[in-house]
C-alpha cells in the first residue's frame, strides 16, 4: 500500500515536470521565431521549427498518456487493497461484535445463575423451617441461555479463533466449556421448574385434601355432639366425656382459623397438627383406655383427625425431601463460588481483555 502511494506520487512529479518541460519547449519554439506574434502561424517559412516543435511535443504527449495510463492502474490497485482491507476490516468487527455480544450474554447468564441460586436458597430454607406451608420459588421468563446457544457456533468458533488463537491457554477447550456451560444450565433450569410445578401441585393438591379432612372432621364433631343432644337432651349431652372433648376441641379450631384470617395469613397445618390435633386425640385415648369408643362416630372421628396427621406428615416428609435436593442443587451448580459460575467470569473477563 504504501509503495503504491509513493509510485503514484513519483508519477504526479514526472507529470508536473512534464508539463514544465512542455511549457519551456514552447517559449523555446516561440523565442527560435522572428516577430512572433499571437496567431500568427506560417508553417511554409518556418517549418523546420514547427516540425521540431511538434516531433517533441508528440514525444513528450505520447510519455504523458503513459504516465496517465500507470498511474490509473496503480489507482485501480490501491483501490482494490483498499476494498479488501475494509472486507478484513468489517469481518474483523463483525467477529469483535460477537465477541461484545457473547460478553454481554455471559454478564446476563451469571446474573441469572447468582439471583436463581439466591432464590432457591430462600426456598429450601423455607421448605425445611416450614414444610407443611405452601412455600414458592420464581423462575426468570427470558431466554438468554437459549440465545447463546442458537448463535452462529460456527461464527463464534472463528470469533474465537481470530483473537484467541495466538494465546497460550487452550481457547478451543474453553470455547467448548462455555457451550457445555451454557447447555447445562439451560437444561438445569428447566429440570428444576419442571420439578418444582411437579412438587407445587401436588402439594397443594395434598392441602386441599388436608383441608377437605380438616372441614370433615368439624362437621363430624358438630353432628357428634348434635347426636349426644338428640339422645341425652339439652341438660345432660355435655355430661360424656365424647360430647365434652369434641365440644371443646370445635370453637378451639375455629378460634385459631378467625386468628389466621385477622392477621391475613393462612393456616398452618403443622400448628394445627401439632398444637390442636395431637392434644384432641391423646385426651381422646385416654377416654378409649378408660370407657372405649361411644357408638354416635367417635372412633371415626378420631381416625379422621389421625388421618390428617399423617397426610400433614407425609407433605412435610416429601417438602424435607425436596429441599435437600434444592440445596444440593444449590451447593454444586447455583452458589456464587461454584466452579461453573466462576469459569464462565473467567471466560467473559477473557473476552473483555480482547475487546
Amino acid at each position: 500500500m504504501e509503495s503504491l502511494s509513493r509510485y503514484k506520487k513519483l508519477i504526479k512529479w514526472v507529470f508536473w515536470l512534464t508539463l514544465a518541460l512542455i511549457v519551456f519547449l514552447t517559449f523555446q519554439a516561440i523565442y527560435e521565431t522572428d516577430n512572433w506574434k499571437l496567431f500568427d502561424v506560417d508553417f511554409n517559412t518556418r517549418d523546420h521549427i514547427i516540425s521540431a516543435y511538434g516531433s517533441l511535443i508528440g514525444g513528450i504527449l505520447a510519455f504523458l498518456s503513459i504516465l496517465f495510463v500507470l498511474y490509473q492502474v496503480y489507482e485501480q490497485r490501491e483501490q482494490i487493497i483498499i476494498e479488501r482491507q475494509d472486507a478484513a476490516n468489517d469481518k474483523q468487527q463483525d467477529l469483535k461484535d460477537r465477541l461484545l455480544l457473547l460478553s454481554n450474554y455471559l454478564k446476563t447468564l451469571e446474573k441469572d445463575i447468582v439471583k436463581h441460586g439466591e432464590r432457591m436458597e430462600v426456598f429450601y430454607k423455607s421448605e425445611k423451617d416450614k414444610p407443611s406451608a405452601m412455600n414458592t420459588m420464581y423462575f426468570n421468563t427470558n431466554k438468554n441461555f437459549e440465545r447463546v446457544i442458537e448463535m452462529d457456533i460456527l461464527s463464534n468458533f472463528k470469533a474465537f479463533q481470530a483473537f484467541f488463537s495466538e494465546d497460550a491457554e487452550d481457547w478451543q477447550k474453553q470455547f467448548v466449556n462455555l457451550y457445555e456451560i451454557s447447555d447445562f444450565y439451560n437444561e438445569a433450569f428447566k429440570d428444576l421448574k419442571k420439578k418444582y410445578t411437579f412438587h407445587i401441585e401436588d402439594k397443594v393438591s395434598k392441602q386441599k385434601q388436608i383441608a377437605s379432612d380438616m372441614m370433615e372432621l368439624l362437621n363430624a364433631n358438630s353432628r357428634l355432639v348434635d347426636d349426644y343432644r338428640i339422645k341425652l337432651g339439652a341438660a345432660d349431652y355435655l355430661t360424656k366425656p365424647w360430647s365434652i372433648l369434641i365440644n371443646e376441641y370445635t370453637p378451639t379450631h375455629y378460634a385459631y382459623l378467625q386468628e389466621v384470617q385477622d392477621a391475613g395469613e393462612v393456616p398452618d397445618f403443622r400448628h394445627i397438627s401439632d398444637n390442636l390435633l395431637l392434644p384432641f386425640i391423646q385426651a381422646a385415648m385416654d377416654i378409649r383406655r378408660d370407657e372405649g369408643y361411644d357408638d354416635l362416630g367417635s372412633r371415626n372421628i378420631i381416625e379422621l383427625a389421625s388421618t390428617i396427621r399423617k397426610k400433614t406428615w407425609d407433605v412435610e416428609v416429601y417438602s424435607l425431601q425436596y429441599a435437600d435436593d434444592i440445596e444440593k442443587q444449590f451447593n454444586n451448580y447455583f452458589n456464587p463460588d461454584n466452579d461453573s459460575i466462576n469459569e464462565l467470569k473467567e471466560i467473559k473477563a477473557k473476552i473483555d481483555a480482547k475487546l
